[in-house]
């Protein structure tokens, strides 16, 4: 979610020089400053919708209501209207591409207010509703809801607003209680929910009728046998093998891979040998099951040894990370299809699985690879990723760029030669540092394009500088002020007065400068059709360059390349601009 809270320090440092009966020069012309803004201001209207369905108010139907309301609205007619939709998203959070633009647009003055059909087509969320009110008061916008009239100027608006909001977050939260416990409900009768099925099954609809002679349907799922005798490989060969990593190596080189096209890895492969869908549940599993603190939702008769578990509420998808839950919060019944693989293998495979995570797997440390994702093996294709190696007596990380393709098959399917990490990273930004003179010797309609980014490098480091003035300034008004608080003699008082009166001047004058700095910003020009460096890389010189952090240094790379190609002794480098040829490097 967009930070709604942005820096007030500006604000609370004029609200104590208001206290204290200091008024900033810059109020002087407030009127004026007001007026000049409110021309280039909009109405917003926001309209959503959760799901792409003929129920409910649809997107059209909201803007065309709110579009009446702006039209029959006095204060608002004057502005021009703008409209900003997201179809198919969930009110749940900010995290919607056009609301996310709209908070940008407010942020920026653009705004004068923001309309909609009702307010739970904005959020559905207290916490973000009430972020919002604060957020547009903050930026001089109003918020509008055209089918509940609250006048939020009154304390018992804003009070009616804010109860409406709660009410809004119980339904989200109560639909979305219900469907869980009818998915629950389903997934403890043994039906397959629908989504993908797993590895070795298809999902199938079945349409039947009740005994009031309507139509039902439901989703099974029927075996793909060749699938399935490679899921009986997997479950014998991590017996075998001992080791998802070996797992790993082997089914690499047998030439297998998942359905949309990528090698097996640990996670995947985990995943699949935990899940009960494989297993035949008979009495063994039950006990198996019983003793390990599984949820089971299904009585011991129904483990008849033929039909296979459906297994839910395994992940927690709540967070940005899935997450295993334990299996105690498992719903684990007996399904319509048939079981995979006997349940004495199956149980082997969880014991074996739960001894292994007592191990931990071996990770790299951190490096200062820069180029990491950009590097490509010119022999398979494969990702080459920063291996580190060990740490030299002089303090340095040394690390080196390996085929992932010649790890896993241990160099049997690739013998690309490691690329030396520091030094590769050094020769490639070598390149990009010495490329702008030869795009322009090149590419003569560029010139103007790198003279204005060039251009907004001068002023991006004015606008640091007056950022930092501000900033100092600002602590020694806060200093100032205390001190005023302290003192007793009306000499010092006097001159600590005038001292907050200049750098109140001083204040108001960098600010001025700053805004008009930023508005005439020539940073968002368009971008001309073979532009190939960013307006970052400008900024610096090699040496600079490399005072940024490494995460710094990679995120500004990777917007100038495409990609590196390692054929052993050369780097052949491509650029994301499709007009630049290729550098070859040694």
């Amino acid at each position: 979610m967009t930070d709604l809270f942005y820096d007030t320090i500006e604000e609370e440092r004029l609200q104590s020089n208001r206290e204290a009966g200091i008024i900033p020069a810059s109020n002087m012309n407030k009127e004026d400053i007001n007026m000049s803004n409110q021309e280039k201001k909009v109405v917003a209207i926001y309209a959503r919708k959760s799901k792409m369905t003929g129920k409910g108010k649809s997107i059209e139907n909201q803007i065309e209501m709110c579009r009446n309301y702006v039209c029959n609205h006095q204060d608002f007619a004057k502005y021009d209207v703008k409209v900003y939709t997201d179809e198919g998203i969930s009110g749940k959070n900010f995290d919607r591409p056009n609301m996310q633009l709209l908070l940008d647009h407010i942020k920026s003055g653009e705004v004068a207010a923001l309309v909609c059909y009702r307010l739970d087509r904005v959020s559905r969320s207290v916490r973000d509703f009430s972020s919002l009110i604060d957020f547009l008061e903050k930026n001089g916008s109003q918020f509008v809801s055209v089918s509940e009239s609250f006048d939020t100027s009154t304390p018992m608006g804003r009070a009616m607003i804010m109860i409406c909001s709660v009410f809004a977050q119980l339904e989200r939260e109560t639909i979305a209680e219900r469907i869980s416990d009818n998915l629950f409900s389903l997934a403890k009768m043994g039906r397959w929910l629908g989504g993908n099925a797993p590895l070795g099954f298809c999902s199938q609809r079945i349409v039947e009728c009740d005994d009031t002679g309507q139509k039902r349907s439901r989703v099974r799922l029927e075996a793909a046998q060749e699938e399935q005798e490679l899921v009986k490989l997997i479950f014998s060969k991590y017996l075998e093998l001992g080791s998802l990593t070996q797992l790993e190596i082997f089914l690499y080189n047998l030439g297998c891979q998942t359905r949309n096209g990528n090698d097996y890895g640990r996670y995947v492969l985990k995943t699949m040998l935990s899940n009960p869908v494989y297993c035949i549940a008979d009495d063994k599993v039950y006990k198996f099951l019983v003793e390990n603190g599984y949820g089971i939702y299904a009585d011991r008769g129904q483990f008849d040894g033929e039909h296979g578990l459906i297994a839910y509420n395994k992940n927690n998808n709540r967070g940005q990370t899935q997450r295993t839950n334990p299996t105690e919060e498992w719903i684990v019944a007996v399904g319509e299809h048939a079981g995979v693989v006997s349940s004495d293998t199956w149980c082997a495979v969880q014991r074996k699985l739960q001894d292994n995570s007592k191990l931990s797997y071996y990770r790299p440390k951190k490096s200062e690879a820069i180029l990491s994702g950009m590097v490509k093996c010119g022999c398979c294709g494969g990702r080459m990723r920063p291996r580190t190696a060990r740490r030299a007596k002089d303090g340095e990380l040394r690390y080196s760029y390996s085929c992932v393709n010649k790890e896993k098959s241990h160099g049997k399917q690739c013998r690309m030669p490691n690329a030396l990490g520091a030094q590769l990273d050094d020769l490639v930004l070598d390149e990009i540092m010495g490329v702008k003179d030869k795009v322009i010797a090149q590419y003569a309609f560029l010139e103007d394009t790198l003279s204005k980014m060039e251009q907004t490098v001068s002023h991006q480091s004015v606008d640091m500088i007056l950022t930092r003035d501000i900033k100092q300034a600002q602590t020694q008004l806060s200093s100032l002020l205390d001190a005023l608080g302290r003192s007793t003699n009306e000499a010092t008082s006097d001159n600590i007065i005038q001292r907050m009166n200049e750098l109140n001047q001083n204040i108001a004058k960098w600010q001025k400068q700053l805004n008009e700095k930023r508005s005439s910003n020539v940073s968002k020009l368009r971008a001309a059709p073979g532009e190939l460096l960013t307006e970052s890389i400008l900024q610096f010189d090699k040496e600079h360059f490399k005072e940024l952090p490494a995460q710094k240094r990679h995120n500004i790379l990777s917007q100038v390349i495409k990609e590196i190609i390692w054929d052993g002794e050369n780097a052949e480098i491509h650029f994301w601009a499709e007009d630049f040829p290729e550098i070859q490097s040694a």
